[in-house]
């Protein structure tokens, strides 16, 4: 299969002023593979393709936002992932409040949620289960971690795992997938017992063999206390040098707008709020520069419409964040402004 680029703009709307990426440490690959150095590099993960068992459409998303995935049906090797999101348009900081789905075969090679799967055990169906998916959303570190069983393997591939990231939006901005040395794969294999030797390694899987050296996570472990293992992952997000940190209004806000848009000399930031609270407006430029900030106290629930003079503002785009605190915390959203 040959590489392919998956990268896509995240969008403008729904995000707030990002955290600096936590430094990462190099961490030593001590299986006979290529050095996992993307650890410290700011490169796009390969786009792939998301293989024959996705998550179908009559699974609902909202069942799979979880950190541990097994669902207490699936037996192996204990395997905690950890995944870092970095922005590849953005310095390579980290991205909060992305989402990124996985998803891989049990011990046996066999996926959840389809029927009909050919395989070791013959042809299996798991049609309604939703084991071994899950879906988390990276926190101020760009993070999320699951905790599931090391996957087995199947024919015609290598040992891997399947991943999806979105932005705030549900815009899909990578499809991949990512790799496990072979050394461990043969170790765990051999532990697990499976019908016979993989001859499927990561330099002639069919997905892999182009570009593994980007999609090869790091692992850390043996069969006895299980497996870790930790990858960053490059996105393309955008140039904003802002990212989500609330990717939701927690319901206290809505119908977030301004008009007109583009506007000249002034435009008017129009939202509903559910309860009295107190705001705060930004205005910032393309790179996160603060430009002019706005508080307002103790506004009343319902329509509240405030003027913004934009005659200094030179012609191009620019962002408006609408932050509103109130006992039931503090939410945030941000929107495009641009100015004729």
């Amino acid at each position: 299969m040959n590489r392919k680029d998956f990268l896509k703009g995240i969008g403008l709307v729904g995000v707030g002023i990002s955290i600096p990426t936590i430094g990462l440490a190099k961490v030593k690959d001590l299986m006979d593979e290529p050095s996992n150095n993307d650890l410290l590099a700011c490169t796009a993960i390969p786009g792939e393709t998301a293989g024959p068992y996705p998550a179908p459409g009559s699974v609902s998303t909202s069942t799979l936002v979880r950190s541990a995935i097994t669902e207490g049906t699936q037996t192996g090797i204990p395997l905690t992932l950890t995944f870092t999101v970095i922005n590849i348009d953005n310095g390579c900081l980290a991205v909060s409040g992305l989402r990124v789905d996985i998803w891989h075969c049990n011990k046996r090679g066999y996926y959840s949620a389809y029927d009909g799967q050919p395989g070791i055990d013959g042809t299996v169906n798991n049609g309604g289960t939703t084991w071994l998916r899950g879906i988390q959303y990276t926190d101020s570190n760009g993070q999320v971690t699951f905790t599931t069983i090391y996957p087995g393997w199947y024919t015609p591939r290598a040992t891997h795992l399947h991943v999806q990231i979105y932005d705030s939006s549900n815009n899909l901005l990578a499809t991949s997938q990512l790799a496990f040395p072979d050394a461990t794969n043969t170790t765990v294999n051999a532990y697990y017992n499976t019908s016979g030797t993989n001859s499927f390694t990561n330099t002639n899987d069919s997905v892999f063999s182009d570009s593994y050296a980007n999609e090869l996570m790091t692992v850390t472990g043996n069969t006895t206390s299980g497996y870790i293992a930790v990858k960053q992952i490059a996105v393309s997000a955008g140039t904003l040098g802002i990212e989500d940190i609330e990717i939701e209004t927690g319901g206290q806000f809505g119908k977030l707008i301004n008009y007109p848009n583009p506007c000249n000399e002034k435009t008017t930031l129009s939202f509903n709020l559910i309860q009295t609270s107190d705001i705060e407006i930004t205005i910032l430029d393309v790179t996160g520069k603060l430009i002019e900030k706005i508080t307002k106290k103790n506004l009343d629930s319902g329509k509240n419409e405030i003027q913004i003079n934009t005659s200094k503002l030179q012609s191009g785009n620019y962002l408006y964040q609408l932050q509103v605190s109130n006992h039931s915390g503090t939410f945030r959203q941000t929107k495009k402004l641009i100015k004729n």
